[in-house]
């Protein structure tokens, strides 16, 4: 038995979770958690909304409400989707509860003194875009403009099209995001990490992260140098004010979520990981025997700064990052990027009042994973999907199942040897898929047992092959599996290593289910899903 602790994306509370949020982090987290504890490992999930965002402070104020109330009221809505679609992790946090605000704001402090300590703060000074009204500066959420590594149009310090970061002073034709009366510049000045380049690249490819994102982190630096920036003026979040010796960087200087902020959160994940299983100290604090393997699932647009939590860990000398890595593409909406601002989403929450059955939904966002490449959400993909898939093949392999309660039993008391083979070259199939992140090749060995599972009720029964079929949804379609265990007297949850030995023993235990009590999915149409696309008002 190993320890895990699976982290899952950090979402900003400025509106609803849609289907590209499920279908990239969330989905892969809670999948490799369900697999790694059917496969008999003790699993911790830790997620937390990015109360301190920037884009908290916009939504704020096109809300008309405190930037403090608009991160709780999305963080509910957050949870209560997750939590619909199975996927909640098992401690979601809010750093605006007393809970966790004292840790999450004391450990910006602590890692800011200890970089300070060791020398690898710089302060940068810096002209900026600002509003000449307010002097506020056009930073973060109120900064637009084009990205200077590959010209996409970019909102803030980040670009979605090739994951790069960059300083706000590197946009090219910057301008406010909002209209603003008048724009002038004014100067301010920074904190910066100082990089160990070399450190940093070496420390990624230790762990196996992806070459592609590894040449993201040395294009970055190719563009900025060796810096990575801790704070900006955006004059909310948890202020730059614990260290004297580096002040004055101005009163409006926060610390960047992107910085120490990321690693905070880490550090709370490491003390739920602790509080839930009862050890002695936050594991993430230093190396030790309770360590667990930490598995970091995000979005590719998260990838630079996540990964430079490498160099918070080798410049603090507190093991903190991730030993693992699994980011994701994006996924569109009909060819066209979700767009909360245009309505062109599907919300969690409407889909789920729309009474769409969430298993469904869960198996095809795993096909359409979006993990080493961009895909697409058709809702007449999915609809084909579900009615063919699920409402069709599965359905009749079920009736064919349930036929065989009136009928006497002729099967072996072992299966054969070719359905055991099947299985066996199945399942390595998907415990690979699952190692990897890749849900799309999970969602395939759904497909080839489904292909297989006709010809095999008759030679090994009904109960085996659905035990089987149980075991490679689970990690997919996890309400659907745990009813076929409950109708089939399965002692726990569905399980490769429990459907294997099922393949290979009398199981005078189980019986066949009865007509009409399998667990079967509706066919759905497209329009339905279509319908939730665009809301009114």
């Amino acid at each position: 038995m190993t320890d895990h602790l699976i982290l899952a994306a950090l979402p900003t509370p400025n509106g609803e979770l849609h289907l590209g949020h499920l279908g990239g982090p969330f989905l892969a987290a809670d999948a490799l958690a369900r697999h790694l504890r059917a496969e008999g490992h003790r699993v911790t999930t830790v997620s937390a909304t990015d109360g301190l965002e920037s884009y908290v402070l916009d939504a704020a104020r096109r809300e008309g409400r405190t930037p403090e109330a608009t991160a709780r009221d999305y963080h509910a809505r957050i949870e209560a989707a997750l939590t619909a679609s199975d996927c909640r992790p098992d401690v979601f946090l809010d750093v605006h509860d007393a809970a966790a605000e004292a840790d999450h704001r004391g450990w910006h402090h602590l890692l800011a003194e200890r970089l300070a300590e060791r020398g690898r703060i710089g302060i940068r000074s810096e002209r900026l875009l600002a509003d000449a009204a307010t002097g506020e500066e056009l930073v973060a959420c109120w900064l637009a403009g084009r990205c200077p590594a590959c010209g996409e149009e970019t909102a803030g310090y980040t670009c979605e099209a090739c994951g790069m970061w960059f300083q706000p002073t590197d946009v090219r034709e910057p301008r406010a995001r909002h209209p603003r009366e008048h724009v002038t510049t004014t100067g301010t000045a920074s904190a910066f990490l100082r990089l160990d380049a070399r450190a940093l690249l070496d420390l990624a490819r230790e762990r196996r992260v992806p070459a592609d994102y590894v040449d993201l982190v040395r294009r970055y630096l190719e563009l900025n140098g060796p810096l990575w920036r801790l704070t900006h003026p955006l004059g909310w979040g948890v202020p730059w004010d614990s260290l004297a010796s580096l002040n004055p960087l101005g009163p409006r200087q926060v610390h960047s979520t992107y910085a120490l902020g990321t690693t905070a959160m880490f550090l709370l994940a490491g003390r739920e990981h602790a509080r839930i299983h009862g050890l002695p100290h936050n594991p993430l604090l230093s190396d030790g025997p309770h360590r667990p393997h930490v598995t970091l699932c995000f979005g590719m647009d998260g990838a630079l700064p996540l990964l430079m939590q490498l160099a918070v860990q080798e410049a603090t000398g507190i093991p903190c990052a991730p030993d693992e890595y699994r980011f994701n593409r994006f996924m569109t909406l009909d060819g066209q990027k979700f767009s909360t601002s245009r309505d062109h989403v599907v919300r969690v929450l409407d889909y789920v009042a729309a009474g769409l059955d969430t298993d469904a939904l869960r198996f095809h966002l795993a096909r359409l994973s979006p993990g080493e490449k961009p895909t697409d959400f058709s809702p007449d993909a999915f609809a084909d999907d579900v009615t063919q898939t699920l409402a069709g093949r599965l359905s009749r392999l079920l009736d064919a199942c349930e036929a065989t309660a009136s009928t006497p039993h002729t099967h072996a008391a072992t299966a054969p040897d070719r359905v055991r083979h099947r299985f066996e070259d199945t399942a390595a199939r998907h415990r690979e898929a699952l190692r990897t992140g890749d849900l799309a090749l999970a969602a395939a060995t759904v497909d080839d047992w489904l292909a297989l599972a006709p010809d095999a009720v008759a030679t090994a029964g009904a109960h085996r092959v659905l035990a089987v079929l149980a075991a490679l949804a689970a990690p997919l379609m996890p309400r659907w599996a745990d009813l076929v265990r409950e109708r089939l007297r399965l002692p726990a949850t569905p399980a490769l290593t429990t459907a294997g030995r099922l393949l290979s023993s009398d199981t005078p235990h189980l019986s066949t289910p009865a007509p009409g009590t399998l667990p079967r999915f509706a066919p759905v149409a497209a329009a339905q899903v279509r319908a939730l696309v665009r809301r009114p008002g």
